[in-house]
């Protein structure tokens, strides 16, 4: 029997369900992996900001309301807070740090980026490269707001809860994302 994810909560809460905190891990951790890929780029990162992420949701379980969000509204809001905590203490390392002898840079010649794009992003062109690296030219906000919505499937109102904005600002990043994001590949609107 397949059951909500407030209704895990609600029994694991109550004691009556030792695994389901455990399903609740495994139905949400690629969503909240995946969010913090696309967020913070690396994949050491994103592996450490969602087991944060699950260590955060388990101890603060005992404050998720069903009423105010969904356990998934609520569970990225988490994510995307602990992103945002992750990004204020990264210091900033100037690229040419890592040049070689030979004039090349070690960072940049081994970046690769092994992540899944969203099925409608990826309908849109051919090369998931270039949708990946028009992504990154996008502002964070406007990132964000693509990434909830096309890779985690929120509605406006969740993706709104998640980063504590009103539906309409949110709305309208979305528009001027996904039209900032048709001009860098060069797709034209249907």
């Amino acid at each position: 029997m397949d059951f909500s994810d407030e209704t895990l909560v609600a029994a694991y809460l109550r004691g009556t369900n030792e695994g389901a905190f455990a399903e609740l891990v495994s139905r949400h951790l690629g969503g909240v992996y995946s969010f913090a890929l696309r967020l913070v780029g690396g994949q050491e990162a994103a592996e450490d900001i969602a087991q944060e992420t699950f260590v955060k949701a388990w101890r603060y379980l005992k404050k998720f309301d069903p009423a105010r969000a969904s356990f998934k509204t609520w569970l990225m809001r988490i994510a995307r807070n602990t992103c945002v905590d992750h990004l204020r203490k990264r210091t900033a390392v100037p690229l040419s740090y890592f040049d070689t002898t030979e004039g090349g840079n070690s960072v940049t010649e081994s970046l690769a980026d092994e992540s899944l794009l969203a099925d409608e992003l990826l309908s849109r062109t051919d090369d998931a490269e270039e949708v990946t690296r028009a992504l990154g030219q996008l502002s964070h906000a406007q990132r964000e707001v693509l990434v909830l919505r096309y890779e985690q499937g929120l509605t406006f109102d969740e993706i709104g809860s998640v980063l504590n904005t009103p539906a309409n600002t949110v709305k309208s990043r979305h528009r001027r994302a996904l039209h900032q994001l048709r001009g860098l590949l060069r797709i034209q609107p249907i």
